[in-house]
This record gives structure tokens, C-alpha cells and sequence, in this order.
């Protein structure tokens, strides 16, 4: 029976995918969101550049305004929370866009570089 391999393109698409989602989901819980009233608290929204992650933090009610919050992940005592899967998806595609265009420049740049050197290995074991 003969393996099948997955075309070189998909391979990257789903690294790329899956780098895009885990650099979505970390920036969702770095980036805290400024709150200017209680009534705010009712549903933050988090994400960036597109919010996508909402959740209920009127429990907490801070001493003065404005305030900052951040993701609050309680697994004992869980605060309501949705996720907008549209903008999630829509952020997750803006964030492969970028890293697309990070690593084609990179590539851009060091290259060259890396062709010369890989050339370099194979003439020295030949």
C-alpha cells in the first residue's frame, strides 16, 4: 500500500493557519480593554484587531473608572463568555495575512543567504 502525501502547499497553509489562530488567541489575552463605565463591564470585548471574544465581567466591579481588564480564564468559578466565530475567523485571516507577509519578506531578505550556504554544505560533502 502507497502513503499519501499531502501537497507541499496544504502543509504550509495549515502551519500558517495554525500559527495565525495561536497568535490570535495570545494576543487576545495579552491586550487588555479599557472599561469607562459599570455597565461596560457587561460585555468586554476582546480581541485585536477584531473583537471576538466577549465576556460578562460585571461581577467584578473595580473602585473607579476608567479601569483596565484582561481575559479572566476561571476554571472554578467561570464567568460568562462568547465567541463571535466570524471575527474570529476574520482575525485569524488578517493575522495569516501578516505573518504571510513577514516571513515572504524575510525570505526576501536572507534568502540569498541561506541558497549560498546550503550550497556551500553540499559541495563539501561531495
Amino acid at each position: 500500500m502507497q502513503s499519501r502525501r499531502w501537497p507541499a502547499i496544504a502543509v504550509q497553509a495549515a502551519g500558517l493557519l495554525a500559527a495565525a489562530l495561536a497568535a490570535t488567541w495570545t494576543i487576545a489575552h495579552l491586550i487588555s480593554v479599557t472599561v469607562h463605565a459599570p455597565s461596560q463591564l457587561r460585555d468586554v470585548a476582546f480581541g485585536w484587531p477584531i473583537p471576538w471574544y466577549h465576556q460578562d465581567l460585571s461581577r467584578y466591579q473595580p473602585a473607579d473608572y476608567p479601569t483596565t481588564v484582561e481575559i479572566v480564564g476561571d476554571r472554578v468559578d467561570p464567568v460568562p463568555t462568547t465567541v463571535d466565530w466570524l471575527a474570529l475567523a476574520g482575525d485569524v485571516a488578517l493575522t495569516a495575512l501578516a505573518l504571510w507577509a513577514i516571513v515572504a519578506a524575510l525570505l526576501h531578505l536572507l534568502g540569498p543567504a541561506l541558497r549560498r550556504r546550503l550550497a556551500g554544505r553540499e559541495a563539501q560533502k561531495h
